[in-house]
């Protein structure tokens, strides 16, 4: 085998099955009982949303509150789920914003490690969209903004706030979320979404001047979650309400902040299910441009966690569930809402939320195949229900690690106060992860960091439909090589071209089949 200065050499084997514990446990290498809650002394904590660094630890960001101080909060663990004492003060951060009332809803890990964190924060007597960057130390990075921090008003009157965050391949910041708009001489509510340059000033390319802003003809509408398609395009869901129901909302935008109108005709949809209640609460973008939106439906006091597909053009996916959704009752009638969705390599969707039992709220997680039916072999029937302390647990945020493993990240009430709330569960897959510090024959990155151009060398043991995708340290992905592919047993050369705007920083090849995945950690 011929390892040449331009050669990324794998050697891609086993991907057959290996024995694993039940998909869904809890992984007790993790904080020893695969669950962990931090809380910040006197003060409420409430976690809202996680991301994992390019060194595979996370953090978990929120609000932190006592009777007269809101700021961002934001904790940092260690793959073991220890807090990572060189991030902040003993592994915490806590950032006063603005009049001391701000939230935090939303974080994105850039590819150089540093971390930004998004909500909303009272400058004046306006609510206002809100950013902080902050180092991999935890300190503020005074090179974004006014000392680390970001505030901008967005509409014409009422509060502004971050639902989402997404980093462009360009290192562009995008900020999703709600503003209000006069809209026919009625203050209405409405998607707003905002683009910053990385070093936070307004992107004025990007709608006008660095904002957009769609109403639904609604009397409210928020974003609740962002994503940047692989041709730049952004996709953002989340609700819309007239009176007296709400309904699941869609749009999706051109590079140039601009509604786009090759989808659902004026570049915006609303999905109502029957129900008085709908939410868009996650989305992800499938490998093949399909568009999964997780979020929950019900009437009344009763919810479900919901699973919808969408094609390319926004029309409902009829070979996903029952006409493109599908919709899951954890609780028995009780309020399910699912917040979080993960799309694993080999195609299963995992959804996160909150389950309430009659007395309480859980973290719930459940798993579908490809097609949308229940995944049994995850926990019970597809189902997985985790309980902290007794009391309330509320879910927000999910992410993939690396090697498969599976975090949910929120809050967790003792009785008394609320602290961030992480766990973590075995998923199953079947993921083979190379130590680049040992070099051997069986696998080898050479160069390291890479070029533009490589070669991925592997050989399949069987016959396999092979898919390559580059991943992010979140293990999203940001560029497809190739998508589904059969190939035959043997010795394999993939040839791999970096995108050009891709930022400098540590990435993931994924090798990835239907019986499992390797990845391999590369440095650009």
């Amino acid at each position: 085998m011929n390892y040449a200065a331009t050669t990324l050499c794998a050697l891609f084997l086993a991907l057959g099955p290996t024995t694993f514990a039940q998909p869904g446990s809890l992984d007790a290498s993790f904080d020893g009982d695969g669950k962990v809650t931090t809380d910040f002394g006197s003060m409420n904590a409430q976690g809202a949303s996680v991301a994992i660094r390019p060194d595979g630890k996370l953090v978990v960001v929120g609000t932190v509150t006592n009777n007269s101080l809101f700021a961002f909060g934001a904790v940092g663990y260690n793959v073991d789920g220890s807090l990572d004492t060189d991030f902040g003060t003993n592994g915490k951060v806590a950032t006063n914003m603005g009049l001391n009332n701000a939230s935090v809803y939303a974080v994105a890990v850039q590819s150089d490690g540093k971390i930004i964190m998004a909500g909303g924060a009272y400058i004046g007597s306006t609510y206002v969209f809100a950013l902080a960057r902050y180092n991999p130390d935890g300190t503020l990075d005074t090179s974004f903004g006014t000392d680390g921090k970001v505030t901008t008003a967005v509409g014409s009157g009422g509060p502004a706030e971050v639902g989402s965050l997404a980093i462009q391949s360009d290192g562009k910041i995008i900020a999703a979320g709600g503003a209000y708009e006069d809209v026919s001489q009625i203050v209405s509510g409405v998607f707003a979404l905002v683009r910053y340059n990385p070093d936070g000033t307004l992107d004025t390319d990007f709608g006008v001047d660095g904002r957009s802003t769609t109403e639904f003809g609604y009397n409210f509408a928020r974003i609740r979650s962002v994503a940047i398609q692989p041709d730049g395009k952004i996709v953002a869901v989340g609700v819309s309400h007239w009176s007296p129901t709400f309904d699941i909302a869609l749009a999706r935008y051109n590079v140039d902040g601009s509604l786009d109108n090759s989808f659902s005709d004026d570049g915006k949809l609303t999905t109502d299910l029957g129900y008085d209640q709908g939410n868009g609460n996650s989305v992800v973008i499938q490998p093949d441009g399909k568009i999964l939106l997780a979020g929950s439906i019900g009437s009344g006091s009763a919810s479900d966690f919901v699973l919808i597909r969408y094609n390319t053009d926004g029309t409902p996916d009829t070979d996903f569930g029952t006409d493109g959704h599908i919709t899951t009752d954890i609780a028995g009638g009780f309020d399910d809402t699912g917040n979080s969705v993960i799309l694993q390599p080999d195609g299963k969707v995992l959804l996160a939320g909150t389950s309430y039992n009659a007395a309480s709220t859980d973290f719930a997680l459940v798993r579908y195949n490809a097609d949308g039916t229940p995944d049994p072999d995850l926990g019970s029937v597809g189902i997985v229900i985790t309980d902290f302390n007794g009391f309330d647990d509320m879910a927000n945020s999910s992410a993939l690690q690396p090697d498969g493993n599976i975090i949910v990240a929120g809050y967790a009430n003792d009785g008394t106060d609320y602290a961030f709330a992480v766990a973590r569960y075995l998923s199953g897959l079947d993921v083979g992860i190379i130590d680049l510090s040992v070099a051997n024959d069986n696998a080898l990155i050479y160069p390291n960091p890479i070029g533009k151009h490589a070669t991925l060398e592997y050989t399949l043991q069987h016959a396999e439909r092979v898919s390559i995708h580059l991943l992010d340290m979140q293990g999203r992905t940001v560029h497809t090589f190739i998508e589904g592919q059969e190939q035959a047993s043997g010795y394999h050369q993939q040839r791999i071209e970096l995108p050009e705007a891709l930022p400098s920083g540590t990435y993931l090849i994924a090798i990835s089949s239907p019986k499992g995945r390797l990845t391999v950690q590369v440095v650009k």
